[in-house]
């Protein structure tokens, strides 16, 4: 999902997806380039995305005939092999293979954001990174379905234990969870309530007329 999210906005090479997807990651951990590249084949494989090689061909220019045309071509060639030598960096990223996505693999991506289990908290956030690919009511819909699913965890934490601890640290664990909850709780309504917002119909403005009167 977060390959193909990213892909969604901009083709990129490995290092570049690697990058964002930790970003995206928010602190928590990225992905290694071990797991990454097999995605990418599999994505591939799948009709998802597609390789794109931008790597320039080298350009060799026809023989003329002439001694001094062709020392003038033997010696712009020898130039443009040190300047790759030199920036051997700079060539190796301008040759790497360029990822983008294919229609089948935007189509994967809506069925990836929709269907993700709400559970999975790594998954919600890269949903929510990339709802803005969904129609209104499809993200209201994943954010309906997380909001159930923390609701039933804020319950279960809050029920009395049969079996009440004395640990200040257990405690604490406790009511850091209860609260971390209620937070994700509190953002989830502000999400709700942006994506309502999209929902409702614009306001017409009231048009001002030479005379000073408006019409609505």
């Amino acid at each position: 999902m977060a390959i193909l999210g990213v892909l969604k906005e901009h083709e990129a090479h490995g290092y570049e997806l690697k990058k964002q997807m930790a970003e995206l990651a928010g602190g928590s951990g990225g992905v290694s380039f071990g797991s990454l590249y097999p995605a990418l084949n599999r994505l591939e494989l799948a009709g998802a995305v597609r390789m794109i090689d931008h790597a320039r061909p080298r350009l060799v220019g026809p023989m003329t005939g002439a001694i001094s045309g062709e020392l003038a071509a033997l010696r712009h060639q020898r130039k443009s092999a040190t300047s790759e030598q030199k920036s051997g960096r700079r060539n190796e990223k301008r040759n790497r293979k360029v990822y983008g996505i294919t229609e089948k693999g935007e189509t994967r991506l809506r069925e990836l954001l929709v269907n993700a289990d709400p559970s999975d908290d790594r998954a919600f956030h890269v949903q929510v990174a990339f709802c803005r690919f969904l129609e209104p009511v499809a993200r209201l819909g994943l954010f309906e379905r997380r909001r159930a699913h923390l609701t039933t965890e804020l319950a279960k934490r809050r029920q009395p234990s049969d079996a009440p601890t004395t640990d200040p640290y257990l405690r604490s664990l406790k009511e850091r969870d209860i609260t971390t909850l209620t937070d994700d709780l509190g953002w989830l309504d502000e999400l709700t309530r942006i994506t309502q917002e999209q929902l409702l119909p614009a306001v017409p403005q009231p048009v001002v007329t030479p005379t000073g009167g408006t019409h609505p």
